[in-house]
C-alpha cells in the first residue's frame, strides 16, 4: 500500500472505531428505550446448489433432468446475466405436467441433489420413495440400509460416496416412474414441508420477502403456467408454489413481502391475491411490491420498462408507476374490508432521490412505504482499496463508505417521506427491501482480493459495522430492515448471504447476529 494509501488506512480504522463506539453507545440506550428495530430477509432462489436446504423433501431442490448420453456429471453452475445457454432442444427430457420426466425409449435420465456441498450435506438415513415402474437408483451413498417396492433407505454421510442424485432407467411409458420424494433423515412423517434447520435459523425475521424465490424475471406471469406444491422440483423459471410461500409465513408468524412479475396480468394478480387473502394467517400484514429495482437496466423488468418507455414515448418511471399502481388496485380490490392489511411498497433507489419523487408523483398516494437498498461498500474504482488490499481495509473502507454515502442518502429519503406524510395526512412509511455490506472480489476499477473479501464478511468487527447500519437506518426513520440475503456460498460475485450454511456456528456469523440481535428468542 502507497504511504498516501496507508494513512487513509489508519484514519479508516479510527473512523471504523468511531462508528463502533457510536454503535455500542446507541445500542445501550435503545435497549432502555425500546425494542429493537423489526428485520426481514430475503430468500435465495431455490437451486441444486441451494445450502439453505430449505425442504424436508430434497427432490424439491433438484437439478433438471438430462439424458445420461448427454453426460453424467453435474451441471456447471450458471454464471453471467444470462445464465448460460439451454440445451439443444434434441436433449431436452420431456416432462408431464408436474414436471417428472418422460424419457425416450431406453434411455436413461438423471438428476442432481446437494451440488457442491460436500461435507455440508445432511447426514444419516434418507428415505426415497416413489410410484411407477421402472428402474430408481439413488447415487451418492455409502450403504443400502433396506429396499421394498417402490421404497428405498440408503446411508449418506455427505462425504463420501460421490454425487448424490437419481438415476432412472428401463422407464414404463405406461406406468412411467413419478412423484418421487427424498426426505432428510428422519423427515419422512415430519409435519412440516420444511426442514427445522432452516426454520429455526428463519424464526427471529418478523418479515419474508420472496423476491429471489418467486424468479420474477423469468415468470411467465400466467396463473395456469404457475408453479406448484405438485411439481416435482420447486427451482424452475416459474419460482416456487405460492402455496409454500404462505405455508412459510404461517408457520413462522411472519409477514410475507411478495414482488409481482412486470409479467403478471391482471387474472395472475387477482387470484394470487385471493388465495394470499384466504389462506395467509389473520394478524399477518402482507407486502406488496410491483417486481423489483424497476430503473435498473440490468435486470428484465429495468429494461421491460425502458422498452415500453420508448415505445410509448414516456418516461420510464411514468410506464412502473402505472402498472404498480394498477397491481395496488388490484390488491386492495381483492381483500375489500381488509385492504388495511395490504402495505403497498415502492421500490426506490438510495444514491438517487429522484426516482423516488417520480413515483410518487405519479402515483398519487397510492402507496404505503417507500423501500431502500441500503447496501455499504468497498470497490477499486471509487476508493483507496485493490486487489492488494486486506480483509480488515476493505472492511474499513466500507465503514466509511456507510458513513458519508450510506447514512446521508437514507437521511435524504426520510426528508421525502416526512414531506409525503404531511401531503397525504396519513403516514408514509420508510423500510428497507435490501441491505448489508457490498464487498466483493468481481466489482469495478480492477477487482479486488478473492481471499480478503471472504474474509472480511467473516471478521468480528463486520458485526458491529452492520449494526452501525441497522441502528444508524433506525435513527433516521426507518422501522423496518430487510437484509439480503438468507443463506448461501460465497463466491467472486457473491458474498451477500449472512450464512454460508445452515450449520455455522453463530460465533463465526457476525452478519447474522448483528440482523437478528434482540429478536433471538422470536417464535420459540
Amino acid at each position: 500500500m502507497s504511504p498516501l494509501g496507508t494513512r487513509l488506512y489508519r484514519t479508516l480504522m479510527l473512523r471504523l472505531s468511531g462508528l463502533v463506539l457510536l454503535f455500542l453507545c446507541a445500542n445501550s440506550m435503545a435497549a432502555q428505550a425500546r425494542p429493537p428495530i423489526p428485520v426481514g430477509i430475503n430468500l435465495r432462489p431455490i437451486t441444486p446448489y441451494d445450502r439453505q436446504l430449505a425442504f424436508a423433501d430434497a427432490m424439491k431442490m433438484a437439478s433438471e433432468w438430462r439424458y445420461e448420453d448427454e453426460g453424467s456429471l453435474p451441471p456447471v453452475r450458471q454464471v453471467g446475466k444470462n445464465g448460460g445457454k439451454p440445451p439443444p432442444v434434441a436433449d431436452i427430457v420431456p416432462l408431464d405436467q408436474d414436471g417428472w420426466p418422460r424419457p425416450s425409449r431406453g434411455r436413461t435420465v438423471s438428476c442432481h441433489l446437494f451440488i457442491g456441498m460436500r461435507g455440508k450435506i445432511p447426514a444419516g438415513q434418507y428415505v426415497v420413495t416413489w410410484e411407477g415402474k421402472g428402474t430408481l437408483e439413488f447415487r451418492g451413498h455409502i450403504g443400502i440400509v433396506s429396499t421394498e417396492p417402490n421404497r428405498l433407505v440408503v446411508e449418506v454421510n455427505g462425504v463420501n460416496g460421490g454425487q448424490p442424485g437419481i438415476a432412472l432407467s428401463d422407464v414404463d411409458l405406461t406406468d412411467p416412474i413419478r412423484d418421487i420424494h427424498v426426505w432428510l433423515p428422519a423427515l419422512e412423517e415430519a409435519c412440516s414441508y420444511f426442514q427445522p434447520a432452516f426454520l429455526d435459523r428463519l424464526r427471529p425475521f418478523s418479515v419474508l420477502r420472496f423476491y429471489p424465490w418467486m424468479r420474477i424475471y423469468t415468470s411467465s406471469g400466467r396463473w395456469i403456467e404457475r408453479s406448484t406444491m405438485d411439481w416435482a422440483r420447486q427451482g424452475t423459471t416459474e419460482g416456487v408454489a405460492l402455496e409454500y410461500m404462505v405455508e412459510l409465513a404461517n408457520e413462522l408468524a411472519a409477514d410475507p413481502w411478495f414482488c409481482i412479475p412486470h409479467t403478471a396480468d391482471d387474472d395472475y394478480v387477482r387470484r394470487f391475491a385471493s388465495y394470499v387473502r384466504d389462506t395467509l394467517h389473520p394478524p399477518a400484514k402482507v407486502y406488496v411490491e410491483f417486481s423489483n429495482e424497476t430503473w435498473n437496466t440490468d435486470f428484465a423488468a429495468g429494461r421491460w420498462a425502458r422498452e415500453q418507455s420508448q415505445l410509448l414515448g414516456v418516461p420510464a418511471m411514468h410506464v412502473v408507476a402505472e402498472r404498480a399502481g394498477q397491481v395496488f388496485d388490484l390488491w386492495r380490490e381483492v381483500f375489500g374490508a381488509k385492504a388495511g392489511r395490504v402495505v403497498r411498497v415502492v421500490g426506490v433507489q438510495l444514491h438517487n432521490p429522484g426516482i423516488a419523487s417520480v413515483l410518487t408523483r405519479e402515483l398519487d398516494g397510492n402507496y404505503d412505504a417507500l423501500a431502500l437498498g441500503t447496501y455499504f461498500g468497498a470497490r477499486a474504482d471509487t476508493d483507496d482499496v485493490s486487489v492488494d488490499s486486506t480483509a480488515e481495509e476493505l472492511l474499513a473502507a466500507a465503514a466509511l463508505n456507510l458513513e458519508q454515502a450510506v447514512l446521508p442518502r437514507i437521511e435524504d429519503h426520510q426528508s421525502q417521506v416526512d414531506a409525503l406524510t404531511a401531503q397525504l395526512g396519513r403516514p408514509i412509511r420508510l423500510i428497507t427491501y435490501e441491505g448489508g455490506p457490498s464487498i466483493v472480489a468481481r466489482s469495478p476499477g480492477g477487482g479486488l482480493g478473492f481471499d480478503a473479501t471472504i474474509a472480511c464478511h467473516n471478521l468480528p468487527a463486520m458485526y458491529d459495522v452492520y449494526r452501525a447500519l441497522i441502528d444508524g437506518a433506525r435513527a433516521r426513520g426507518v422501522d423496518l430492515f430487510v437484509g439480503y440475503d438468507f443463506c448461501g456460498a460465497r463466491t467472486t460475485s457473491d458474498t451477500y448471504s449472512v450464512l454460508e450454511s445452515l450449520t455455522d456456528p453463530l460465533a463465526s456469523s457476525p452478519k447474522y447476529r448483528a440482523l437478528v440481535f434482540g429478536w433471538e428468542s422470536r417464535g420459540q
